[in-house]
Formats: C-alpha cells, structure tokens, sequence
C-alpha cells in the first residue's frame, strides 16, 4: 500500500493526461532553453551530462573539450538529447526527447556561424572549444496534468 502524495497543490486520485507534442512545439520548447542533457553511451554504460546548447536548424549545438568524455564519444550513430520542466503545485510537466547521430563540428563557415551565436558559457571549466553537433533523426515530446 502505498501512502498519498502530499506536495502542496496536488489533487491526488485526479486524472492525468499526457499529451503527445507536435514537431513544431518541441522545437519551440527546444529553442526555449540553454540546457539540457546529452545521452551517450561510454565503456558499455549510459552517461547522462548536463550541457549548453543552441539550436540551429534541426541540430543542436553545444561546446565541450576536446579531450574528455563527450569527446570521446563522439562521432556517434546514435546520441540523445533532453530537456523538460515540471510544476510539483500544478501536478504537471513536459519533456522533449531529440535522437539522432552526433558529430565534431569541422566546417569553418559552420563553426564562425556559430561562434557569433548568443549561446550560454558551459559550466563546467577550462577550454570548451570544440562544437559538438545532434542532427535530429527523431524528436518527440510529451505534456502530462491534471484534466
């Protein structure tokens, strides 16, 4: 048996809805936020890092260094990409899921296009120069609240 929630606002035994989202609001959504969380997989496990990202086109953008983990991921097949926001006091929240391959940004126009973008500081130290890139292959989202 398992005991009622009793996060302030919440209407326990209300009914939930999720909703699927449309490719243009999980873009919207995407173009809304400065972090995320890029998926890969590392020594045989799933790594799951927070990260700065833009979005250009249908790929998303972000720095790292050239030698650490997301590095040496990358080129990949497959990477995934998250980001979502929730209301506990509103028993509601969304997530938008991007997977697709994942590459080292080379393409010098690419790269002076990006490097003029308005793009948040990565917040982890040292020199983060290398751009990463997700071309999208799939992108999904979901809105779950209360009806």
């Amino acid at each position: 048996m398992s005991l009622p929630s009793m996060d302030p606002g919440r209407a326990d035994g209300g009914l939930h809805v999720a909703e699927e989202l449309s490719q243009e609001q999980c873009w919207e959504l995407l173009r809304s936020k400065a972090t995320g969380r890029f998926g890969f997989i590392e020594q045989g496990r799933v790594v799951i890092l927070p990260v700065n990202y833009v979005v250009d086109g249908h790929s998303i953008y972000f720095r790292t260094t050239g030698d650490g983990s997301i590095a040496g991921a990358v080129p990949s097949p497959e990477s995934t990409f998250q980001i979502d926001d929730s209301r506990a006091d509103r028993s509601e929240g969304w997530s938008v899921l991007l997977s697709g391959a994942s590459s080292r940004v080379e393409d010098q126009d690419l790269l002076t296009r990006l490097w003029g973008k308005v793009m948040a500081e990565p917040w982890a130290g040292g020199a983060r120069n290398l751009f990463i890139r997700i071309q999208a292959d799939r992108v999904s989202g979901r809105h779950v609240h209360l009806k």
